[in-house]
């Protein structure tokens, strides 16, 4: 895939927002899940460069690049509307999918794998622990995107497959001119997320994603 070397805004956020900008009784789990998840939703413009620098990474294996391709086209296809109060709500399910498909760069990238993870430490570093706070808080909506990410070389995207992001060079850069109108709509600032005060709703409304997935599958 030959996509141009990006140029996404800086980072408006860290990797995960303070504690202090909770509020209210919450698990401790609970919170450690909203502050990492918090700076996260901040950071998923610019954190989507790193996936397009796998599509392009030639050391990757195919399957790594094809994981890359599909997180951007996940992230990229519209969802459902969030209420206008939640607005974090449309960005939670791609936030932590992006973090799973970083990780599944690594898994699948054969010899090249570790180097590309060394080039993007503030991606990668915390990656494991990060998805741990997940894993131990969402449980059951947590293995479901997991799930998620075998299906991704499979997705499509206004008609275009993933072979055909990867392969052609004027669809990779129409996906990256996609991107980058994605950057620049994109809603969410340390500001607006530092309104989320609780955790809770946030992995109800996972729930009810996932309940919505299993009524389309049977």
């Amino acid at each position: 895939m030959m996509a141009p070397r990006l140029k996404f805004p800086e980072a408006k956020g860290r990797n995960r927002l303070p504690l202090r900008w909770r509020r209210g009784r919450m698990s401790e789990n609970g919170e450690r899940f909203l502050a990492t998840l918090g700076g996260y939703l901040v950071s998923l413009p610019y954190d989507m460069k790193v996936l397009f620098e796998a599509t392009s990474e030639e050391n990757l294996d195919r399957r790594a690049r094809e994981i890359a391709t599909g997180t951007i086209i996940h992230i990229l296809t519209p969802k459902d509307a969030a209420p206008p109060d939640q607005p974090h709500l449309a960005y939670v399910e791609d936030a932590i999918l992006l973090r799973l498909g970083l990780r599944a760069i690594t898994t699948h990238g054969g010899e090249g794998a570790a180097e590309f993870a060394g080039r993007f430490p503030e991606q990668y570093e915390q990656l494991d622990s990060d998805l741990k706070i997940f894993a131990d808080y969402l449980g059951d909506c947590f293995r479901w995107l997991e799930g998620k990410v075998a299906h991704l070389p499979r997705c499509i995207y206004k008609t275009k497959n993933v072979a055909k992001y990867l392969d052609d060079e004027e669809a990779s850069e129409f996906l990256y001119e996609e991107s980058l109108a994605f950057s620049t709509e994109y809603e969410l600032d340390e500001e607006t997320v530092g309104r989320v005060k609780r955790a809770e709703p946030i992995r109800q409304h996972l729930q009810r994603r996932m309940a919505e997935d299993a009524k389309r599958i049977t």
